[in-house]
């Protein structure tokens, strides 16, 4: 599905000033919090008050980004993300295609009647947004931020907003080595650079920026949870609530963990699997034709993208790992 409602959002966002709050996925990544600071930057740059709320807490080396000292963390401050949203006369959404993939803030998102805006790139948008950019085409809803303001307001586009795009570009392809990468991306890119953008800079910010503990936690999880499973093209690794208290695990810690399975030659199809409080979270990654989102949608009420999904499961880790065979074996 592919909605285009550029013109009617820039208008939305032309006339009176307006309380504006943006909201994003939980676990954010570096699309979500790169198009949401960059939203907010141009929303305040039109004369509206727009604060950030995120469900949970990000990635420590994204905390050079800017704007993100001032994000609301619902998961630390509760009280003051719900008075906020209650609070706005406007939901910008990005990144998620869905108000469940906000988890604890689902229920006030939905609670307050007033208008809700999509920017985002997954497939299958739940229909509750009166106006949306939803391609699923793009690499990464920050791609889709920068065609909006560039389109409409290129005058407002600073060096942070391009730093906050260009990181979620990066990240949500991988360092330009999957996912919809295509000629446009690369163009937004080169814009990018030109308004002063430091690409090894970033480079050395969000992929050299490891801890000790976060070292060993990917050395760990390649030597003793790595699973091969060579007559299906496929591979797993799983890491318990154990054996992440092991090594201090912090929010990203795990980011990119996925990936290393299809480094493999001849593995088509990654997943890891991570025990959470509530929940098992599996993220899957596959290469070429193979559509993980199917896996991830009928085998887990998860989504996502062809090649990039994820998925909640409510039930134990060898359940999880049991119903992954399962799927594989239905393919």
């Amino acid at each position: 599905m592919e909605s285009t409602h550029k013109k009617e959002i820039f208008d939305a966002l032309s006339g009176n000033h307006r309380n504006v709050v943006v909201v994003s996925h939980t676990s954010p990544d570096g699309d979500a919090l790169g198009a949401a600071l960059a939203m907010q930057s141009l929303l305040i740059g039109l004369g509206h008050c727009a604060t950030v709320v995120l469900p949970d807490s990000f990635p420590d080396y994204y905390s050079w980004l800017f704007g993100i000292g001032e994000v609301i963390i619902a998961s630390e401050c509760p009280d003051k993300a719900k008075t906020v949203i209650e609070a706005a006369d406007l939901q910008l959404i990005v990144d998620m295609n869905a108000l469940k993939r906000a988890q604890s803030l689902e229920s006030v998102l939905r609670s307050v009647a007033v208008q809700r805006i999509l920017i985002d790139h997954h497939i299958f948008p739940e229909n509750v947004f009166d106006l949306a950019i939803s391609d699923v085409n793009a690499s990464s809803t920050c791609e889709l931020v920068y065609e909006f303001i560039d389109e409409f307001r290129p005058d407002l586009m600073n060096l942070s907003m391009a730093e906050c795009i260009y990181t979620g570009i990066a990240t949500d392809t991988g360092n330009f080595f999957h996912g919809n990468l295509t000629a446009r991306t690369f163009n937004i890119t080169a814009k990018l650079i030109d308004k002063g953008v430091d690409v090894i800079r970033i480079n050395q910010l969000v992929y050299n920026a490891f801890s000790e503990n976060r070292l060993r936690l990917l050395g760990f999880s390649i030597s003793e949870r790595l699973h091969v499973l060579t007559n299906k093209n496929a591979a797993y690794i799983y890491l318990t609530a154990d054996d992440l208290n092991q090594f201090g695990h912090n929010e990203g810690d795990t980011e990119g963990i996925v990936n290393y399975g299809l480094s493999l030659k001849g593995i088509h199809i990654s997943v890891l699997f991570l025990e959470k409080p509530e929940f098992i979270k599996l993220s899957l990654r596959s290469e070429g034709e193979i559509n993980v989102n199917l896996i991830a949608s009928k085998y887990f009420d998860g989504g996502g993208h062809k090649n990039a999904s994820g998925a909640h499961f409510y039930g134990t880790m060898e359940e999880a790992i049991n119903l992954f065979l399962k799927a594989l074996e239905e393919l």
